[in-house]
C-alpha cells in the first residue's frame, strides 16, 4: 500500500511517499510563511523522484497539528482535496506523536512552539501518550525534566528553559508519519479534523470593523 504523507502544521513543510517496507521519496523544508507556495511543487517533486503517479497513491497521511493555524489549514485543505479527487482514505496523525516516534529514547516530552509565549506539549513513553496534549506557557507546563528528553521546536524557541534535557533541531518528519500511520485506521477526508488547542492567532474584530451598508 503506497501512502503519501504531508506535514505543514509547524515551520516545516514536508512530503514523503512510501509503502510498508520502503521510503520511496521525501523532502523537507523549513519556511515561515510559504506553506501554500511550497507544498504543491514539493508533492510533485517527491512523486517524480519516486517515479509514482498521483493515481498510484493508495491512501493519504496528514499532520493534523497542533501547530500553526495557517500552515495547518494548507495541509488539511490539500489532503481533503486529494482524497476527494482520488477517492482515497486519509490517516490523521499529530505533530506531537510524530516527533515522539522519531525519538530513540524514552520517556520523552514533546514541545512545539505555539507562539504567543506558549507551547503545545505532550508526554510519551515508548511512543505512547501519557497525557492529553496541552497548550500554555512553557515554564508553567514543564514538569521536572529529570530523566526526560525534550524534542520539538519548542526547545529551539526556549533553550534556556529545557537546558540539557532539550534536543535542538528536531522537526516533524513526513517520512516518520508513514511509520506512525501503519497501524492507524483510515477515515474519509471529510472526517479528518484539525487538532486545535486554542483559538486562532488572528480573529476578525466584529466590534470595530466597518459595517457594509445593506443594498
Amino acid at each position: 500500500m503506497i501512502s503519501l504523507a504531508i506535514t505543514t502544521s509547524t515551520a516545516t513543510v514536508g512530503v514523503a511517499v512510501g509503502d510498508e517496507n520502503r521510503l520511496l521519496g521525501s523532502e523537507q523544508q523549513v519556511t515561515e510563511r510559504r506553506h501554500a507556495e511550497e507544498l504543491a511543487p514539493m508533492i510533485q517533486r517527491v512523486l517524480d523522484t519516486a517515479s509514482i503517479a498521483m493515481s498510484d497513491i493508495d491512501r493519504l497521511v496528514v499532520d493534523i497539528g497542533p501547530g500553526r493555524f495557517t500552515g495547518l489549514r494548507v495541509g488539511l485543505a490539500t489532503v481533503r482535496t486529494l482524497a476527494l479527487a482520488l477517492d482515497k482514505q486519509v490517516v490523521p496523525v499529530t505533530s506531537l506523536e510524530t516527533l515522539a516516534a522519531a525519538c530513540d529514547t524514552s520517556p520523552v516530552l514533546v514541545s512545539v512552539d505555539a507562539r504567543r509565549g506558549e507551547v503545545f506539549q505532550q508526554h510519551f513513553v515508548n511512543g505512547k501518550p501519557q497525557s492529553d496534549p496541552v497548550v500554555g506557557a512553557p515554564d508553567e507546563l514543564a514538569p521536572s525534566l529529570e530523566g526526560l528528553v525534550v524534542v520539538g521546536d519548542g526547545v529551539d524557541r526556549y533553550p534556556e528553559l529545557y537546558g540539557q534535557a532539550g534536543v535542538a533541531g528536531r522537526q516533524v518528519q513526513a517520512d516518520m508519519m508513514l511509520r506512525v500511520a501503519q497501524t492507524r485506521k483510515s477515515l474519509a477526508g471529510t472526517e479528518v479534523k484539525p487538532l486545535y488547542l486554542r483559538e486562532p492567532d488572528a480573529n476578525p474584530n466584529v466590534k470595530t470593523r466597518p459595517r457594509v451598508p445593506k443594498p
